[in-house]
């Protein structure tokens, strides 16, 4: 079991205070059960996005389970926003980038770009197609400039919005759209249609 979720089993749904806001139940046992949906669905993306990034497999863990707890420590404020899963991708990028993670510069293997993407659904029985598929779409991304790539994995692969993206990044939400607009006229062009 990763530290996360050892630290959340620990944490009994008596120990969150109860509460009510905006209509909105904020009860012990649903704020931990709001955290633990959002940890089991988002945990292996936010690894995989910072794998895209360029970190290693063990720091894209380690940065991953530093943001949960992060977001953990202000879960009540966050789960009230808009896009808690895009609160959480802006502090593991954010993380990564103070400690270094993330080069922005996918390795030479496309390893961690094979590894990550699911597979498309078209292709799911078709295992020769789904490799092909994954060597082309990384080689389509190392192509990029780093910052391009770095907006296309976030937004088009991990699916984050252009204003978390741009947060997380550290750029302007415009900034992010432009790239975005770029990336995918790039990787149409080297994908097809």
């Amino acid at each position: 079991m990763p530290p996360a979720a050892e630290a959340l089993a620990a944490i009994s749904p008596g120990t969150l205070a109860a509460g009510h806001t905006g209509g909105i139940a904020t009860g012990p046992a649903q704020l931990h059960d709001d955290f633990v949906t959002l940890y089991e669905i988002h945990y292996p993306r936010v690894v995989r996005a910072l794998e895209l990034g360029g970190a290693s497999r063990p720091d894209a863990e380690d940065v991953a389970q530093e943001a949960f707890a992060r977001t953990l420590s202000h879960w009540r404020r966050v789960r009230r926003g808009t896009n808690p899963a895009g609160y959480l991708f802006t502090v593991a990028f954010r993380l990564a980038r103070r400690r270094r993670a993330v080069t922005l510069v996918l390795d030479d293997g496309g390893g961690a770009v094979a590894g990550a993407l699911a597979a498309p659904s078209g292709l799911a029985g078709d295992m020769a197609g789904l490799a092909v598929a994954r060597a082309d779409l990384a080689t389509a991304l190392r192509a990029m400039p780093s910052g391009r790539r770095a907006c296309a994995v976030l937004c088009i692969v991990a699916g984050a919005s252009p204003r978390d993206a741009g947060r997380a990044l550290g750029i302007a939400e415009s900034t992010v759209r432009k790239q975005l607009e770029r990336a995918r006229v790039e990787l149409r062009s080297a994908l097809g249609d």
